[in-house]
């Protein structure tokens, strides 16, 4: 009885932790439409005409309106995870880890890795085994929803490397 008190408990935690990355992530597009919004009147602009002339804020915006996409792939992967659906699972953490990398979020991705971190340990999920007994096929159907956010950081990337 103390055993399943002890795993209420830890799966309590999991999804409080779960619960926080995909607020965060949900948020990010108002706390800076609001940022953008305060520069651009700090300028005496539109936020049209800021995002117009300024494109490393352009950039900043972009990436940040991807995040509420990412907290749904949070929410599928928790999904699956109950159910046992370690090959979605892995495929779509990893994915999503690079994305944060390529764009460059510290923050998120540190949160992400934590929370996936945490499940992996919870769930007991043999990652590379799941990798390596992975298709490409298992990993584009799988993986289809992270591969997009994949595509929208590659062009970030490259973007924020030319406005250097």
């Amino acid at each position: 009885m103390a055993r399943m008190k002890k795993q209420d408990k830890e799966l309590q935690k999991m999804n409080r932790y779960f619960m926080i990355a995909k607020v965060f992530l949900a948020m990010t597009p108002l706390i800076c439409y609001l940022y953008v919004s305060l520069k651009a009147s700090m300028n005496g602009i539109t936020f049209q005409q800021l995002l117009s002339q300024d494109p490393s804020t352009t950039v900043v915006f972009l990436i940040a309106m991807i995040n509420p996409y990412i907290a749904y792939l949070v929410q599928l992967i928790q999904k699956n995870l109950i159910k046992g659906n370690t090959k979605f699972v892995c495929i779509n953490m990893i994915l999503l880890l690079v994305a944060q990398m390529l764009t460059m979020n510290l923050f998120y991705l540190m949160m992400l890795l934590y929370v996936f971190y945490r499940a992996i340990k919870y769930y007991n999920i043999p990652v590379l085994v799941t990798l390596k007994n992975s298709t490409i096929k298992q990993s584009f159907v799988n993986g289809g929803g992270s591969m997009l956010v994949m595509l929208v950081s590659c062009i970030s990337l490259f973007a924020t490397i030319r406005l250097m």
